[in-house]
């Protein structure tokens, strides 16, 4: 007897010792799937709707942990820009565009990838119901992690960042940035305790503004939890049932808000059209904004007339660098409120202290005062 419990002390020794014992990594999903991992990931595929830089926050070499990606989506860090900071990026393989109905998932098991990291609109696009791939990676055995950015960014971000900071064994990097994240919004919501429900200015958020026909706007979720806590409330929700969607020109000229923001990407549809975003130079966002504000749909609204139209990056959605968009738009919003507050310098120490491939462009404008943002 003696013998068999010294036998059984030394295999449970053995299993502590182990690897996949000591160090398996298990965290819960935005999605409130359990994840578990042998090891820190070093091999990522990343799906459509992640941005790279949600990575690039909390790791000096986000390219290198790449096994393959769906470039399109919603990539923020440009690859030309990247290319120049990362060359390897030219090696990752695509496996999709634009969407997980574009992944290929015989793609993604040949990469033998220890982590898929899929954006919860990826998953479930508005649904409960899980995209079918699911079901094939998982009878692979390969861990799909989902975390959100997108959908509710308010509620998801912190356990997002922080679940990836585990995957990833950057946990001290991912709680910096947290840090910093939570003590710049707590700066806003205590000036904003000035502000009555009623005093909030009415935002006409125009996205992809540069689309022919006029209103795709935000409704529940998404930027609308942006401009809520930036003190301003979102017509679109008056309107939308979903976190994006079609609003009439009628209805937003009757409305006629406050405050106009039209969002905009550093790929516009022509070299001239209005865009905003990595490697943009201010000249061209402000001219390409000058000429959409002109627009028949939109020279008629009181908030371009007063000078309170404003241009925003589209991409802030998929990144917790929104946090820069949150306090431009409360800038935008209470302008007598926040003199002092300057998005321009946290995007700066953001870049400074924690992203491996700093945003470099311009991001923000304004009809009165030209680029904000060099």
């Amino acid at each position: 007897m003696a013998t068999a419990i010294a036998a059984w002390g030394f295999m449970l020794t053995l299993l502590a010792a182990s690897p996949s014992w000591a160090q398996a990594i298990r965290v819960t999903d935005i999605a409130g799937r359990e994840v578990v991992l042998a090891q820190p990931a070093k091999r990522i595929v990343l799906g459509a709707w992640v941005s790279l830089d949600v990575l690039s926050l909390i790791h000096p070499d986000p390219v290198g942990l790449l096994a393959g990606w769906a470039e399109a989506g919603a990539n923020a860090i440009q690859p030309a820009i990247l290319r120049s900071k990362f060359p390897a990026i030219d090696k990752v393989p695509v496996i999709g565009k634009g969407s997980f109905e574009t992944i290929s998932i015989e793609a993604v098991i040949a990469q033998k990838p220890d982590l898929v990291l899929l954006s919860r609109f990826d998953a479930f696009r508005f649904g409960a119901e899980a995209a079918p791939g699911l079901d094939q990676l998982a009878a692979a055995g390969i861990p799909v992690a989902i975390v959100d950015f997108f959908l509710d960014p308010l509620t998801n971000t912190e356990p997002s960042l922080r679940l990836l900071g585990k995957l990833l064994g950057r946990e001290v990097q991912a709680e910096a940035f947290l840090a910093f994240y939570r003590q710049r919004l707590a700066a806003i919501d205590v000036k904003l305790k000035q502000v009555s429900s009623a005093a909030r200015p009415a935002v006409f958020l125009h996205a992809f503004a540069t689309r022919p026909e006029c209103c795709f706007s935000a409704g529940p979720g998404t930027i609308d939890g942006f401009i809520r806590l930036a003190g301003g409330h979102n017509i679109g929700t008056e309107k939308l049932a979903t976190p994006v969607g079609q609003l009439s020109q009628e209805f937003v000229l009757t409305r006629n808000p406050d405050v106009y923001v039209a969002t905009a990407i550093s790929d516009g549809p022509d070299a001239g059209s209005f865009a905003l975003g990595p490697g943009v130079e201010p000249k061209r966002a402000a001219e390409g904004f000058i000429r959409l504000l002109r627009r028949n749909d939109l020279a008629a609204l009181g908030a371009v007339s007063r000078g309170r139209a404003f241009g925003l990056w589209h991409l802030f959605v998929h990144t917790p660098v929104h946090l820069v968009a949150i306090e431009a738009l409360a800038k935008w919003t209470h302008p007598e409120l926040f003199v002092e507050l300057d998005p321009q310098a946290t995007l700066d120490e953001i870049n400074n202290r924690f992203l491996a491939a700093p945003l470099e462009g311009t991001f923000w404008i304004s009809s009165s005062a030209g680029s904000e943002k060099r």
